[in-house]
């Protein structure tokens, strides 16, 4: 009686749960990889590589998808499927999957405030990437992994605890749970929330907006004169200024009040002592859970909704329509055959072409020269022969 009360009151919520975690996310997963990994392509094409702010979206990208295969898939085979991957093994194998998605997370976030940086830097004076400036991507890259893998070292060392269940059977619930024996989990149980809310969502976030503002105001509302730049050149930054800046409004709009949200009420013990307020809050952050996981998926649709530029390039990448060669080879090559397919006659024309011109040239030489053999051949019968 208690069950069937229970799965009358939770229908609702399992529902919701199948249909983001189970549907919902796995399509997220297939399409969000493959869109962010056809957009890195574009971003690394000869066009658009010149340009700084491209090359770090393309890092973004990738690094989307690192999210979208790490916490995208681990809360689509928990919740949806119910198979905790990061608890199949050894404490170890806990502790590695933690710490490589947090790390993800944080480059993701961080990297938005580095990409706007460097617009920001680049809306001063409207020019192409110089060749001195080739290596600020890779240097970037090292010196920030290197920073968010000291901060996120904790996960590496104190994520997990082996935890009793109603059946008397060990779980490893890979968390820091509050009532560990160990002194570090309660620490980091208790602060962990906080430190990822900061870290990872509200200074990015601030410095992302700051940034993005300053960035409006010099491309657009009060933009630097380059007299010596052609107004295409100029057109096509700001073109990659608006590509960027619908990435990162998407950040701050999807990702910025979701994750506060969840960061602040989350509370591992609501359910047990208040189930109708656990149900309600479940639901709402699996309504915020897509919004974020549909931010980290969406990079190829901000990019192709803002940006011309970006939609030229897709269309050069799939179809490989570029434009065909006017002058001498439309004149050559009739409108029946092309002397890309029958270069046999291509060479006929070529041929018959010359042979007619090389025809009147012989013509006119032999209108010239018989004039000139009659006027002879007359003064020779009108001269008189000696004896």
């Amino acid at each position: 009686m208690n069950n069937s009360k229970y799965n009358e009151d939770f229908s609702t919520l399992i529902l919701i749960n199948r249909i983001v975690y189970h549907d919902y996310f796995l399509f997220l997963i297939i399409a969000g990889t493959c869109g962010n990994l056809l957009t890195a392509i574009t971003l690394l094409r000869a066009k658009l590589r010149k340009y700084t702010t491209c090359q770090f979206m393309a890092v973004c990208t990738l690094l989307n998808i690192g999210v979208l295969l790490t916490n995208t898939m681990n809360m689509l085979l928990s919740v949806g499927y119910g198979i905790h991957f990061r608890s199949l093994f050894d404490l170890g194998w806990c502790r590695v999957n933690v710490f490589i998605a947090q790390w993800i997370r944080g480059m993701a976030s961080w990297f938005l405030v580095i990409v706007a940086f460097d617009r920001f830097r680049q809306s001063k004076i409207i020019r192409r990437t110089p060749a001195r400036d080739q290596r600020t991507v890779s240097h970037t890259i090292i010196i920030t992994s290197l920073l968010l893998l000291i901060t996120n070292l904790h996960y590496l060392l104190f994520t997990g605890e082996q935890v009793p269940l109603s059946n008397k059977t060990l779980f490893l619930a890979c968390i820091f749970h509050k009532n560990s024996e160990n002194p570090a989990q309660r620490f980091f149980a208790s602060t962990n929330a906080w430190q990822e809310l900061v870290t990872i969502i509200i200074v990015p976030c601030i410095l992302t907006l700051i940034l993005n503002i300053f960035i409006i105001k010099k491309s657009f509302l009060n933009p630097t004169n380059n007299e010596h730049l052609k107004s295409r050149s100029k057109s096509r930054t700001r073109r990659v200024t608006t590509m960027l800046l619908t990435s990162n409004i998407g950040f701050l709009a999807m990702v910025a009040p979701a994750q506060i949200f969840i960061a602040l009420l989350f509370d591992p013990e609501l359910g047990v002592e208040t189930p109708s307020i656990h149900k309600s809050f479940m639901i709402k952050v699996a309504i915020f859970q897509c919004l974020i996981n549909t931010y980290y998926a969406a990079s190829f649709v901000f990019c192709f909704a803002s940006s011309s530029i970006f939609r030229r390039e897709i269309k050069k990448l799939l179809h490989k329509r570029y434009k065909p060669k006017h002058g001498i080879n439309r004149g050559i090559s009739g409108p029946l055959s092309s002397h890309e397919i029958r270069p046999f006659l291509l060479q006929t024309q070529i041929s018959i072409a010359n042979g007619s011109s090389n025809s009147r040239i012989t013509e006119y030489a032999l209108e010239r020269t018989n004039p000139i053999r009659a006027t002879q051949s007359t003064i020779e019968g009108d001269t008189p022969t000696e004896h």
